[in-house]
């Protein structure tokens, strides 16, 4: 991550700009903000920084503004080759704000549902940028929309609308991030949990919020790695590590005969 993030925040109302002020003072990030009023004072902005070689790292984008709201706003930054490159967090006034699901189905931009807290702000921008390290050592560049999706897949306070469309991505990479995220509904890992990829079906299981009824399923399951990390997961019902101790693989049975063992010793010592 950078050791300063450069963050342009465009927000006409002086009551949200003051919470978001509020919100990165009490984040852990380490930043400088700038701040317009609308969505023309954003674009003659852009436009100045980017003659001047000043683009900022990631833009705050209130999505009804006066003069030029944020969605025009937005349609000129992607319509440009240096602009679209720079992360855009849509806030917004409700996570089921059908603004959001149209901004993700055409240019697929992160968002942030108002009140912005430090939680949700410092969440995010750490992912995106963590993430998209990750993305460049292991591919060499940067894929800008799985790095949307997988962000928006883990993070915590991404609504329950976009983590259902997420759940059935092309990218198996955002699916198990689905399946890994601690407020992906129950329904939905339900889902997961036969999902076509055995990381992702292994991923759901990990979940606390999976049903017990999935659990037991998976413990059938026919690839060996995912009854092996249910085999170690000492989270899961004692029913299940029961039967587990009793699989035909011999790994899988060794492992649940452990975690058995560990939960009883842990049990005598409590």
């Amino acid at each position: 991550m950078k050791e300063k993030i450069e963050i342009l925040l465009v927000e006409d109302t002086p009551s949200d700009v003051r919470l978001t002020e509020e919100a990165l003072k009490r984040s852990d990030l380490t930043y400088n903000l700038i701040t317009v009023h609308d969505g023309e004072q954003a674009c003659d902005y852009l436009n100045k920084a980017k003659t001047e070689k000043t683009l900022p790292d990631v833009i705050l984008l209130d999505l009804n503004m006066p003069k030029k709201n944020g969605h025009e706003v937005l349609a000129e930054i992607k319509q440009d080759e240096e602009l679209k490159k720079i992360p855009v967090v849509l806030l917004t006034v409700s996570q089921r704000d059908e603004d959001v699901n149209e901004a993700l189905r055409l240019k697929m931009n992160y968002y942030i549902a108002k009140p912005v807290t430090a939680v949700k702000l410092s969440a995010l921008l750490t992912s995106i940028y963590t993430l998209e390290h990750e993305l460049k050592q292991k591919e060499g560049a940067s894929n800008d929309e799985v790095l949307i999706r997988l962000v928006l897949a883990g993070n915590p306070h991404t609504s329950e609308a976009v983590i259902i469309q997420l759940a059935v991505d092309p990218d198996e990479r955002v699916r198990r991030r689905v399946a890994e995220n601690p407020n992906t509904p129950a329904s939905v890992l339900k889902t997961l949990a036969a999902d076509a990829s055995a990381d992702v079906r292994l991923a759901a299981s990990e979940n606390a919020n999976l049903p017990e009824a999935a659990l037991e399923a998976l413990a059938h399951d026919p690839d060996d790695d995912v009854r092996l990390g249910l085999s170690m997961n000492n989270k899961i019902p004692v029913a299940i590590l029961e039967g587990l101790s009793a699989d035909e693989n011999v790994y899988v049975s060794s492992n649940a005969t452990k975690t058995l063992a560990e939960l009883t010793q842990s049990k005598i010592k409590s």
